[in-house]
Order: structure tokens, then sequence, then C-alpha cells
């Protein structure tokens, strides 16, 4: 009978959440700007150019967003810092040592889903800024640049192209239940 309780109480968690999610899905695709950094290819070089010309841009923009209150206006800053923005990452590429063409567009792009930290961002339709280094056949970086949810740069947070970690897969229904529950 607990096990029964148990798993019906998961089933409603469950539902409820999908709800609330569904019902925020839309005004949150219409009130960020994501930023889509695409690199070169999957060589570990070209991984960590990828990195620093995020950071590059991040840095710039965070500079422009600094007293931007509201997605239209973050928009319309984004539109006119379009070719400031492709020489920016023009800029990180040289630093690096590197020559490669880079495109930056902005436009409406399909994201799959996403966290960052405590936040989830559903899949669907969001307006980006799309940067494409090279051929632009890598690995992808994605975050959010309005509101600013990546500002931090990639080695202040420990992340390591020589060093992966292994990722830890749970469940989140589970860890809600109480200590000691058990469910046989």
């Amino acid at each position: 009978m607990k096990k029964f309780l148990v798993i019906i109480l998961i089933v409603f968690i469950s539902f409820g959440g999908t709800q609330v999610l569904a019902q925020h899905n839309k005004p949150l695709t219409d009130s960020v700007i994501r930023l889509h950094v695409i690199a070169n290819s999957d060589k570990i070089d070209d991984q960590a150019l990828k990195l620093a010309v995020k950071d590059h841009i991040v840095s710039y923009m965070q500079e422009e967003f600094v007293h931007t209150s509201n997605i239209e206006d973050a928009r319309i800053k984004a539109e006119n810092n379009l070719a400031n923005i492709k020489r920016e990452a023009e800029a990180a590429i040289v630093a690096e040592g590197y020559n490669y063409p880079v495109e930056v567009s902005l436009g409406t792009f399909t994201f799959p889903t996403k966290s960052y930290g405590n936040l989830v961002f559903p899949s669907g339709d969001y307006y980006a800024l799309k940067v494409i280094i090279g051929e632009g056949s890598g690995k992808n970086w994605w975050c959010v640049l309005f509101p600013p949810l990546c500002i931090v740069s990639s080695s202040d947070k420990g992340l390591s192209l020589e060093n992966p970690r292994e990722a830890k897969v749970t469940l989140k229904c589970l860890e809600l239940l109480p200590k000691g529950v058990k469910l046989d």
C-alpha cells in the first residue's frame, strides 16, 4: 500500500510539473536572448577556441546590457552591435593564433532542453545570437546572453577539456522523497 501511494504521489508531482512548465514555456522563449557558439571541429584546440570566443562575446555584451532591463531593448542592442560582436569574435580567434572565418547572426533558432544551474529552459524556438567558427562542424556551446546567465568564464567554473568529469544521472522525483523511504 505504501509503495502504491508513493507511485501515485510521483505521478501527480510529475503531471503538475509538466502543466506548470507548459504554461510558462511560451513567455520564456520570448523573454531571453540565447548565445549559440559552434566550434570549427571537435579537436581539443578548436573546442578551447570556441570557449575563448564565447568568453569574449559574453564580456562585450555584458557591458552593453549593463543598463538594459527588458528584452526589447536587449534585442535592439544586440542588433545594433552585430558588427562589433563579429569583430570581438574575430579578435578572439586571432588572439588564440587562428585565422578561421566567423559567421555571426541573430534570429530564431531551435534549441533542445538545457539547464543552467537550477534553471531549466525547455526545448523550443528562441531568439539567439549564433556564432559559427570556421566550418562549424564541432560541438557547440549554449547559454543565455540576456538576462546574463552565462557571464561566468568557463575556466572559472572548473570546466576543462583535458579532464572531463563523468555526468551523474539522478531522478529528481526520487530526490524529493523523504530519506529512509523504501520502494520495495
